[in-house]
């Protein structure tokens, strides 16, 4: 039976000698999982098992089995209230099918409102006590075939920011900046990111499916410049392939960073370790537009389990593809 991943088989990762850091944030009940290694019912038995509640504002809900959870906890009297991407990109009709099966189980379901460019966020709030914030789409692929990452957060001050957030999207009410380690676009993500990078010492550990903000790419060169190893996944396309944006990829290559193409599994996280002390887990890619417009949400902690873990599956990964 596949299982979960639990921080401390990892806590002993060589990820160079230690630089001075602060003391680590108090302990946090903080759960990682990573895909496909926990496999799908790790995300699915979330939603199954809620007793009064499921919270969830997503941008891809096409997975049957997701959307079956979902209904059948609605059917069963559990208060499931969706937000829904009405026009995901390149895929206007995917939530058609996801809106319709669930509003027919008696959830409240609803498309978010035109506040943001895409609501791309992936969360869900459980029975008003677990929040799970992910890199993944409610889909096949999202479940059980990407490169991905989720958070499982069961701090009350983490839970009840993220229903306030969530409350107030549903109405399409203006918010405010959340607390950390909340981090929200277009609210804090960017400066958040940006902060994250420029702490780096010694590594950077990143996957990402799109490299295109010009702050980013010139806080990563810096990083290079000062010394600090870079090492990037992203989903491709393979040596030598040109493709829309890539040249963003070879210009970082070019600093002297570690950019690899990898295609197994596929990359879809978003997540960024630095130092093996810190990491941001989350929805945003690197652009101007998840940076700035959507609706994005994810978390930063100062956890070096966590950071440890996350930025060993990324050396391993870049180990596995190819250069750009």
């Amino acid at each position: 039976m596949k299982t979960l991943v639990f921080l401390s088989l990892v806590a002993a990762c060589n990820l160079g000698p230690p630089s001075p850091q602060p003391a680590p944030s108090p302990a946090r009940p903080v759960q990682l999982l990573i895909e496909p290694d926990a496999g799908q019912r790790a995300v699915l038995d979330l939603i199954s098992g809620a007793g009064r509640s499921v919270w969830g504002e997503l941008y891809l809900l096409t997975d049957g089995a997701a959307i079956d959870a979902l209904a059948a906890r609605a059917a069963a009297g559990c208060d499931v209230r969706i937000l829904l991407e009405p026009a995901p990109y390149q895929a206007e009709t995917a939530n058609q099918d996801a809106y319709a099966r669930l509003a027919a189980a008696g959830a409240d379901v609803r498309w978010s409102t035109p506040r943001f460019t895409y609501t791309h966020a992936k969360v869900l709030v459980v029975d008003h006590a677990r929040l799970a914030v992910l890199t993944l789409n409610l889909t096949a692929s999202g479940l059980s075939g990407n490169r991905e990452y989720a958070l499982l957060d069961a701090n009350p001050a983490d839970v009840t920011a993220m229903e306030a957030i969530f409350a107030a999207d549903r109405v399409g009410s203006p918010t405010t900046a959340p607390a950390a380690p909340l981090v929200t676009s277009p609210e804090t993500t960017r400066p958040t990111l940006l902060g994250l990078i420029a702490s780096a010492q010694r590594t950077l550990a990143i996957e990402t499916e799109e490299l295109a903000d010009s702050a980013v790419i010139a806080a990563l060169s810096a990083a290079r410049a000062r010394g600090v190893a870079v090492t990037l996944a992203w989903p491709g396309p393979a040596a030598g392939a040109a493709s829309t944006g890539s040249s963003t990829f070879f210009d970082l290559a070019s600093t002297g960073a570690v950019v690899r193409a990898v295609s197994a599994p596929p990359i879809h996280g978003k997540v960024i370790a630095v130092d093996g002390w810190s990491v941001y887990v989350g929805s945003a890619n690197l652009t101007a537009t998840s940076l700035d417009a959507n609706r994005e949400v994810g978390l930063r902690l100062d956890d070096p389990s966590l950071a440890q873990a996350i930025a060993s599956t990324v050396l391993a990964d870049a180990a596995s593809g190819v250069p750009p």
